[in-house]
């Protein structure tokens, strides 16, 4: 007679413990009853009697025995039936249940497996309660025998993952025979299924031109068949659009395809719903694979409102109608989602064109897709991301703070001729030519202003109506008027997109003309001249790549609190610092209320600084501007981490703030700099006691 490897385990175990080991340890070891135990050691006990070796006995739980080794080991048959451990046995079972041809029931498994009806019973509880966090159900029928339900997609991850625990050779290699066994019963072909996969992977392996399964272990290869055997009882995964579409244009699609068609003129028919799944097999998942396709569902639906809420906390706004927005974007993120899934890369011609046009909206999505935890994404998906996520705001968002690069609004025109007067003076002045509108005072509202990028008040305003934009002035624009209205111009796209190459010619010339006319290189006129010039000629591709970095308006003093104060207090000691400044008697009262409700937003633009939304949107003093706290103690913000410094960006509405928020992010997120920065500012701030305190 002959042991199996399992009783040849347990007699090594026995002669190399001088005590004896536990029937709870060898039950444990291999996942069998003790009733199996004995059974084994009934066994051994006959070979030992047969062979006049002695015998195996249980002394208080123990398996002690006095054979003699030696004799022993020369008669084991080096032969024997490879034994399963308890996952692997697990794992075969399931693969039998979920793949087999013939009626698979607890008798059989027994009998396949030579363990006790007990281990086979366990081995089912086993199995369920695995399957059950999949959603997937093991049941029983009287004429089919075990059959697993649940959605297709969650099936196959399972065999997968069991498939990990059959890498060992003679694992492997039995499952090979059986899944050879089966597909010839069930398609008639008396061929090697597992060198045809293989087949099929060196087709893709030279397509791709690439070498990462051949020299592997086979389980791709083994998968393909174990989908075979799944297609051909009519069990199929079911894609979404989003995802056939990402899959079906990958030249690893096209290679699956080729070999079909080929197979197929063999007369090997793999069906057409399997290509897909394939592809996806040889691509591989490349983020979280998630144990049902509702838990992914789920997630690529939340990720929309994720992102848009961190786009609002890096950019300091807030949309009027988030759910439009949220819409907008998950039609792309979904096919995003299934790119980053695959290791796809998404090609995007208007990449370039979009860095350069909007630099401040690329930067805060960017920075939002990072904070919602999609540091994968490369440049091409951004520039998707920026469009979308800043679709739901002014159609003509302009990206220095006005939201139109091309209308002026003027306010209490008496009659078309005095439009018409304004309108040439200003191209007289500065060579723009805009889109003009006109309103009266009684009509108008402040969310109004931010739809242009000037407006000219020829009639008091009041002061809640006031804004960055807003130039008062009389119908002939005196030098004055002409000069505020510089100001404001010169933050305007069009504008802007010049100014590096002005800045530079002026340099050019204050080094070679006398120190007593800088004045005039330095007056607007000629800036705008210079304007003129470029923009008639059309300069601008050759200026794309020159992105204008506003100089942060932060206010001049710091302001430090004491090493006690938590993150509460030193944000209101910032507003405090700002209402001292502007006269405002709301902002603190306002974020007394914000810093303790859910619409409070902050960002970690860096390790050790902050940036905090303080809006003053309707404040009459409101104006847009960061003052700098410093927490001498690092105080711990909501996410546990300390924080050196707290910018508190004061808003006025959706956009002026963009320009001062860029330049804060590009000055300060760079670890020198903002170390260099720290130091001045600690030694040059005020040191004031939290608002809260002084309440």
């Amino acid at each position: 007679m002959k042991l199996n490897s399992r009783q040849i385990q347990l007699l090594r175990s026995v002669a190399r413990s001088a005590n004896g080991i536990a029937l709870e340890a060898v039950s444990e070891a291999h996942g069998i009853s003790q009733r199996t135990i004995y059974y084994d050691i009934k066994t051994i006990n006959d070979f030992c009697a047969t062979n006049d070796l002695g015998v195996l006995r249980v002394v208080d739980r123990h398996i002690v025995g006095s054979v003699d080794w030696e004799r022993a080991w020369q008669l084991l048959s080096q032969g024997s039936r490879y034994y399963f451990s308890a996952p692997e046995r697990r794992a075969m079972s399931l693969m039998y249940i979920a793949l087999s041809s013939e009626r698979i029931t607890i008798g059989s498994l027994t009998e396949t497996f030579d363990v006790s009806r007990n281990t086979t019973i366990a081995d089912i509880r086993d199995m369920k309660e695995c399957l059950d966090t999949f959603g997937i159900r093991l049941v029983s029928y009287q004429k089919l025998g075990y059959q697993i339900r649940g959605e297709e997609a969650s099936i196959r991850k399972v065999l997968w993952h069991e498939l990990q625990r059959l890498e060992g050779m003679e694992c492997l290699t039995a499952l090979r025979d059986f899944l050879q066994r089966t597909l010839v019963a069930k398609t008639g072909e008396d061929i090697d299924f597992f060198e045809l996969c293989r087949c099929l992977i060196k087709q893709y392996e030279t397509d791709l031109e690439t070498r990462c399964f051949l020299e592997g272990n086979g389980l791709e290869s083994t998968m393909i068949q174990i989908s075979w055997l799944r297609s051909l009882d009519g069990h199929f995964i079911t894609m979404g659009r989003e995802e056939q579409a990402a899959l079906m244009d990958t030249l690893a699609y096209r290679s699956i395809l080729r070999s079909a068609e080929k197979l197929k003129v063999n007369g090997i028919h793999l069906p057409s719903e399997e290509l897909l799944y394939l592809t996806s097999l040889l691509l591989g998942v490349k983020t979280a694979d998630f144990a049902s396709q509702r838990e992914e569902d789920e997630y690529v639906s939340k990720l929309a409102e994720r992102l848009s809420t961190n786009f609002e906390r890096v950019s300091c706004l807030n949309y009027i109608d988030k759910g439009i927005v949220c819409r907008q974007i998950t039609h792309h993120i979904r096919p995003m989602y299934y790119r980053m899934k695959y290791g796809l890369q998404a090609s995007n011609p208007l990449t370039s064109d979009i860095k350069k046009m909007y630099p401040l909206s690329f930067e805060f999505a960017r920075r939002a897709t990072r904070l919602t935890g999609l540091d994968q994404l490369d440049d091409n998906e951004i520039a998707y991301l920026t469009i979308y996520l800043t679709a739901g705001l002014d159609s003509k968002m302009f990206e220095d703070g006005d939201t139109s690069s091309t209308k002026v609004l003027i306010v209490g025109a008496a009659n078309m001729s005095t439009i018409m007067l304004i309108r040439q003076r200003i191209m007289d002045a500065c060579g723009m030519n805009f889109d003009y509108s006109f309103m009266d005072v009684a009509k108008l509202r402040r969310w109004m202003l931010d739809r242009y990028a000037l407006v000219i008040a020829l009639e008091k305003l009041p002061d809640q109506l006031m804004g960055e934009n807003v130039v008062k002035a009389t119908p002939l624009l005196t030098d004055e008027n002409l000069a505020s209205i510089f100001e404001i111009l010169k933050k305007n796209r069009i504008v802007s997109r010049y100014n590096g190459v002005i800045e530079e010619i002026v340099d050019i010339f204050k080094n070679v003309i006398p120190e007593r006319d800088h004045d005039y290189l330095e007056s607007d006129k000629l800036y705008f001249e210079l304007f003129r010039y470029f923009n008639e000629r059309d300069y601008s591709s050759a200026l794309e790549s020159r992105t204008v970095v506003s100089e942060p308006q932060i206010a001049k003093q710091i302001v430090s609190v004491p090493a006690e104060s938590t993150w509460q207090d030193a944000v209101l000691a910032g507003c405090q610092a700002i209402c001292e400044e502007t006269g405002s008697r709301l902002l603190v009262e306002r974020m007394r209320n914000l810093v303790t409700s859910p619409k409070f937003q902050w960002y970690r633009m860096a390790e050790d600084a902050v940036v905090v939304h303080c809006p003053m949107q309707g404040d009459a003093c409101g104006h847009v501007g960061a003052q700098v706290v410093l927490a001498g103690g690092g105080a711990c913000f909501p996410d546990g981490k300390p924080v050196q410094a707290i910018f508190c960006l004061t808003t006025v509405d959706r956009y002026s703030h963009w320009g001062t928020l860029y330049g804060i992010y590009t000055a300060y997120s760079d670890e020198q700099r903002f170390a260099a920065a720290l130091d001045g500012w600690r030694g040059c701030a005020l040191p004031v006691e939290p608002a809260e305190s002084r309440r």
